[in-house]
């Protein structure tokens, strides 16, 4: 499933949670300005501008859980497509404060299909390695195996530039505490290891491409190569 088709079943999916005026804010947080601003346009108008401070509130100090399901479309459409200010793991954690796992089964199944195809559109398109988005999809859906099997390791895609780069930056620190990834399990991060490992014939090959037509990307890729056989 692609990201946009994804995302399009969120708003089909969270539909049935209807806009409120009188949606109630905490009056320490939330002003009569924040308010108007949200309600100032239909739900797929709103722009950063004018969700982003809902978005970081929401339901700590602004709205209950089903104001949460009627802007949670936009709120991830605008994450997703990396328009949205609010840093992404305060956006996700808020599934985890709304017990996400505890809806409706068409709602969670809902989130779970776009949680796969964000990770599956970012490790293809972004131009670096989001540990961030990783992290915190890793530990919504716990299903590691299919997060890597929706990597796209293709020579000639992003993904295989984020393969080598990740490998790089965080493969010698995997399992300590200094790891950016440090909440893996110790057997997810087995599994990584594993993966990773299982792919050196395809960092071969992509060094051998590269060296034809991308010097500097080939010494990266070599250099890749030598760390995995020094510390595997």
């Amino acid at each position: 499933m692609s990201v946009e088709v994804a995302i399009e079943n969120l708003y089909k999916t969270f539909s049935k949670y209807p806009f409120k005026s009188t949606m109630e804010g905490c009056p320490c947080c939330v002003s009569d300005t924040d308010k108007s601003t949200l309600h100032s346009k239909q739900l797929r108008k709103l722009e950063d501008e004018d969700i982003s401070r809902y978005a970081f509130k929401a339901m700590t100090t602004w709205g209950d859980v089903d104001d949460f399901k009627h802007y949670l479309p936009r709120v991830f459409e605008l994450s997703a497509t990396r328009q949205l200010t609010v840093d992404t793991f305060v956006i996700l954690r808020k599934l985890e404060y709304a017990n996400w796992q505890n809806w409706e089964k068409g709602e969670w199944q809902a989130v779970t299909h776009f949680l796969n195809a964000w990770w599956k559109h970012d490790i293809t398109t972004n131009d670096q390695f989001d540990d961030e988005l990783f992290i915190e999809i890793y530990k919504l859906l716990d299903n590691l195996p299919e997060l890597l099997r929706n990597w796209n390791l293709e020579y000639n895609q992003q993904g295989f530039i984020n393969y080598v780069n990740f490998i790089r930056e965080n493969y010698h620190d995997l399992g300590s505490k200094i790891s950016k990834l440090e909440e893996l399990t110790v057997k997810d991060v087995g599994t990584l290891k594993t993966w990773i490992n299982e792919q050196r014939e395809l960092l071969e090959t992509g060094f051998f491409k590269a060296e034809e037509t991308d010097k500097e990307f080939s010494n990266v890729i070599s250099d890749t190569l030598y760390m995995l056989e020094r510390t595997s």
